[in-house]
């Protein structure tokens, strides 16, 4: 069931809606007309791709990854050979910060450690086989800045992968598919295991 409909998820969602009408970023929320962003995807995803913050296009439209970098994460996923209900789409934080001058800033770690506790619990709901961070934010999130792209750990009794954000393959004029390509490695590994362990299919 699709992540902002789901009755599984309603008192995690509630909770970091109301932890992020208390934060200061709210007024970003007020000022632009915009939305708390949830999350898209399934509730029973066997993947959560973790972003940083939504951008002008996903606090407009209230979901996250609709943007550029969003199309991108979508030609990840095809290449890859997820189905829509094999994964969902979360931020580290669920409120488009914004500095001075009303541009996209990243967010900061402060602003990602409030949110972290509210955040943990949509994952742990969800209980991914495979959490991919996407860029440093992410990372930052669970104290795991130092992992290299590609590389899979242990961590918190979760698999964790991580690859740069979208955005960062698009500064470069890239689309990332090579780097996408560890991902499905890491899934048909991790499921080779599961296959070894006599636990069900990926």
């Amino acid at each position: 069931m699709e992540l902002n409909e789901s009755t599984k998820l309603a008192k995690a969602r509630e909770n970091i809606i109301q932890k992020a009408k208390q934060h200061a970023l709210f007024k970003n929320v007020e000022k632009t007309k915009g939305h708390i962003v949830f999350g898209r995807g399934e509730d029973s995803a066997k993947i959560i791709f973790m972003g940083e913050a939504p951008g002008f296009s996903e606090n407009e439209k209230g979901k996250p990854f609709v943007g550029r970098s969003g199309a991108l994460l979508e030609l990840w996923v095809k290449h890859i050979g997820l189905g829509e209900k094999d994964y969902a789409v979360i931020n580290s934080v669920p409120i488009i910060p914004l500095d001075e001058e009303g541009k996209i800033r990243p967010p900061a770690p402060e602003e990602i450690n409030y949110f972290f506790d509210a955040t943990k619990k949509i994952i742990d709901e969800i209980n991914p086989e495979i959490l991919v961070l996407l860029g440093k934010s992410a990372a930052r999130a669970f104290n795991l800045e130092d992992m290299r792209v590609g590389e899979v750990r242990e961590h918190i009794g979760k698999k964790f992968m991580f690859i740069y954000h979208p955005a960062y393959y698009l500064r470069n004029g890239k689309k990332g598919l090579e780097d996408a390509e560890k991902i499905k490695t890491a899934i048909e590994k991790h499921a080779g295991q599961k296959k070894q362990l006599n636990l069900r299919n990926f």
